[in-house]
């Protein structure tokens, strides 16, 4: 009869031994879901980042984009200030002419009458 109760006492010590390895088990599973939720998040925060990147990127690039346009139009400017004065220039030249010209007219009329 002892050695039967010693027997049961057994059994129940690996049943506890069991149920203990078994709550171990779950312990070590629910770490290892942590750690990939963990890993999961942190996997998101990177995504998150590099959106932001990509979002500055674009901005950068719309910036130069403006910046590129600015030039062009800053050159188109300029171009037409050297035509404005290319074109003061010709006709300041004109004016020139036509004064020699006025000029060379009254030397030839001083030159009728003196005669």
């Amino acid at each position: 009869m002892e050695s039967e109760h010693h027997i049961i006492d057994i059994e129940y010590y690996i049943m506890d031994r069991e149920h203990h390895i078994m709550d171990s088990d779950h312990h070590i599973m629910d770490s290892e879901h942590h750690i990939m939720d963990r890993e999961h998040h942190i996997m998101d925060q990177e995504h998150y980042i590099m959106n932001i990147e990509n979002n500055i990127m674009d901005r950068e690039h719309h910036i130069m984009d403006s910046e590129h346009h600015i030039t062009d139009r800053e050159h188109h400017i300029m171009d037409s200030v050297h035509h404005i004065m290319y074109s003061d220039c010709n006709i300041m030249d004109s004016e020139h002419h036509i004064m020699y010209s006025e000029h060379h007219i009254m030397d030839s009329e001083h030159h009728i009458t003196d005669r």
